[in-house]
């Protein structure tokens, strides 16, 4: 039996695996790096706190995670053309220097068993509305594309900092990173507008990844079926988070074995208080029938991190589905 580690390699070249990887199951997320600590530290459930770039974020109590807080009193950034007076962009660089934590958790890693992965949540345009609200982040890419286009680039340049030192001090295996870039139905912006904002600078941030030897998993549960072909094309190894309203067996016939799909349950139908085991198992069932006949395919919620499930026993029943069955899923 191959190891989850070459199992999930083999999942990603397309070639005959032994078994369907559950979920999350070759990945030991390295969540103790000091960018981590910097950025995120200070969120804690129950409280409300500021970022390092000014955004008000809650996390109340009963709730599964910290959110942005962005209203006309509270926004950072309130008018885009004075983004260089409004916005101050945390030095990485200066402030995370402390790598001996994380570099002992990547140390204690078997590395012939699983992948060391690290965490970049809060991707380019994600950081935009985090600063200024959805409503004025996409009309100013209609209206201020000048202003918009000098924004995308300073986040960019920082999120580059960001990987490169991850890179340089952990070289994980994998790194996965967020950005949604569409709703359940539909993207957030048509295809063109995405390319000319952000295609280009994605590119040029999963190309350090990929001249490194890293792993891409870019987190997005959402509808970006239009841009697929577009996500091979900026170096992205791995779609997290590919929602069923995608066509996933289309997008396989056209893209597979150049980019490996990681989703494909509906967290809608699972992650809800009211879901019973056999409903649980049904769905995953369902997206693992549909889907891992096609290859390049890993069955998982949407959520981006392993264990994402908002209720308890979700994950633990999804996994012990796939596990159980997986020789009846594909057909290689």
């Amino acid at each position: 039996m191959y190891s989850e580690r070459e199992n999930f390699f083999r999942t990603m070249r397309n070639e005959e695996p032994d078994h369907l990887i559950a979920q999350w199951g070759p990945f030991i997320p390295v969540m103790n790096d000091p960018v981590q600590k910097f950025t995120r530290g200070n969120r804690v459930k129950g409280t409300t706190s500021i970022d390092r770039w000014g955004t008000t974020i809650v996390w109340p109590e009963g709730q599964p995670a910290a959110m942005p807080h962005v209203t006309p009193e509270v926004k950072v950034l309130k008018d885009i053309t004075k983004w260089r007076e409004q916005v101050k962009v945390p030095d990485l660089t200066a402030n995370c220097t402390d790598w001996e934590d994380a570099k002992a958790s990547i140390a204690a890693i078997d590395k012939e068993q699983n992948a060391s992965m690290c965490f970049m949540g809060t991707g380019i345009f994600e950081q935009c509305h985090y600063l200024m609200g959805f409503e004025d982040t996409l009309m100013n890419l209609i209206e201020e594309p000048e202003c918009m286009d000098e924004l995308i680039e300073a986040i960019f340049q920082y999120r580059y900092t960001y990987a490169k030192l991850l890179i340089d001090n952990l070289h994980p295996d994998a790194i996965l990173s967020h950005d949604d870039w569409g709703a359940k139905d539909r993207m957030f912006m048509r295809p063109d507008v995405w390319r000319k904002f952000f295609k280009e600078r994605y590119y040029r941030f999963y190309k350090l990844f990929r001249d490194n030897n890293v792993l891409s998993l870019h987190h997005a549960d959402s509808f970006c079926e239009p841009i697929a072909g577009d996500m091979i094309d900026i170096c992205i190894d791995v779609w997290q988070g590919v929602l069923p309203q995608n066509n996933i067996v289309k997008l396989q016939k056209e893209f597979g074995g150049k980019i490996l799909f990681m989703g494909g349950i509906d967290s809608a139908i699972v992650d809800r208080g009211d879901a019973t085991e056999a409903t649980i198992r049904a769905e995953t069932r369902r997206a693992c029938e549909d889907y891992a006949p096609g290859g390049s395919f890993i069955p998982c919620l949407p959520s981006g991190l392993r264990n994402g499930a908002i209720f308890p026993g979700v994950d633990d029943t999804i996994d012990d589905e796939i596990r159980k069955n997986s020789p009846r899923y594909f057909k290689y």
